[in-house]
């Protein structure tokens, strides 16, 4: 089967990972190189690293992170008020180490297209895409393929041609993330994930190591208190001034090692993710066109599943198709499988992720805060 896969993010690589090991062919397109290092990195639970190992995935050395063992809930002024033991086997890891040992896991002639992003896809009278057309560097493209994978993110294009009228707004609580290399505050984090919480909550501030040099900070505040300036959101050395101020007021006093992390980072380089807040869409899939990862279920930061359940998603989409299309005609009918099968497991993560959203605009004294891994 001919299969083109729009997004080199994980869901997109994991996708054609999984999908080449049954046999299928494999494009990938992706919009730009930048996008393969947004977000810097991310907690890797257990389960997910099991999954991409078995598929040849190297998580060794200089791109298999760095195992975490303990997480510290703090206060601003650094003080210890919960602690308790990561899942066993648990790891942080940069995007770029991560999306480079996935690379490796392809061959060479499936290698991401880049500056090809999806425009539009062309529909029969069935619902069925015939051909999907992209905007690259040099114009316009048409390709066309058995099956069109949409692993484009929280901003698919696939989903909103799916369901152009499905309800979504921004989440209440973006991140702005960065990554410093800084050997002191790799050695003060060592085999811990840290997070410091305002009393008052809606403000905290993750410490993340990710490789024996680099550690990545995550800034999560309540954009309805704290709101960011317009310069804030927008590019260039102006913008990139507004969101350092924004993160200097809000977390600039805060216990070490985040007001060092804060000077050393270049606000250029930083990423404002803002998640969305929305139910799941009714269905991961119309005929030959099928959603994975964020693309499908956008989930809360809070639950740091975002990884393992693209990881989950490709698994079972390879499992599935591979199993009912042996008969001619079934493909529709193995998508639907899919989609079942992957609502069902996403449900409940798209309530802790609200419950935990909760949890963090309360005052940190209304309860313990406990491991934000769903």
């Amino acid at each position: 089967m001919d299969i083109a896969i729009f997004g080199a993010g994980i869901a997109g690589l994991m996708t054609a990972i999984t999908m080449r090991a049954q046999g299928h062919r494999c494009r990938i397109y992706e919009r730009s190189r930048q996008a393969l290092d947004a977000g810097m990195g991310f907690i890797l639970v257990p389960e997910g690293i099991a999954c991409m190992k078995s598929f040849g995935v190297p998580l060794t050395g200089a791109l298999g992170g760095t195992p975490l063992q303990r997480y510290f809930c703090r206060d601003a002024t650094g003080r210890i008020i919960h602690e308790e033991k990561m899942p066993r086997g648990a790891r942080g890891i940069r995007r770029r180490d991560l999306t480079t040992a996935l690379g490796r896991a392809l061959p060479h002639d499936e290698e991401p297209v880049f500056d090809a992003a999806l425009d539009r896809l062309e529909l029969d009278e069935q619902q069925n895409v015939t051909s999907a057309h992209l905007q690259t560097a040099t114009g316009r493209t048409r390709i066309q393929a058995d099956l069109y994978v949409s692993a484009e993110g929280i901003n698919s294009r696939a989903r909103q041609a799916m369901f152009h009228d499905w309800p979504s707004v921004p989440d209440r609580v973006p991140e702005i993330v960065g990554l410093v290399r800084c050997d002191k505050a790799v050695s003060w984090a060592g085999h811990s994930f840290n997070k410091f919480h305002a009393e008052g909550g809606g403000i905290a501030v993750g410490v993340l190591p990710v490789d024996a040099e680099h550690v990545v900070w995550y800034l999560q505040f309540d954009a309805q208190r704290f709101p960011l300036t317009p310069e804030a959101l927008g590019n260039g050395s102006m913008g990139a001034e507004a969101r350092r101020a924004h993160v200097q007021e809000l977390v600039g006093s805060w216990a070490h090692p985040i007001p060092s992390l804060v000077a050393q980072t270049d606000f250029s380089r930083v990423h404002l993710w803002r998640p969305i807040e929305t139910d799941l869409v009714p269905g991961f899939h119309r005929q030959n066109l099928v959603l994975v990862g964020d693309a499908a279920h956008p989930l809360s930061p809070f639950t740091s599943q975002g990884v393992s359940s693209a990881v989950a998603d490709a698994v079972a989409l390879a499992e599935t198709v591979t199993g009912k299309i042996a008969k001619e005609g079934e493909l529709a009918t193995a998508l639907e499988h899919y989609s079942r099968q992957r609502r069902a497991q996403c449900v409940p993560y798209i309530a802790k992720g609200r419950e935990l959203t909760q949890q963090f605009l309360e005052p940190l004294s209304a309860g313990r805060r406990l491991l934000p891994i769903a």
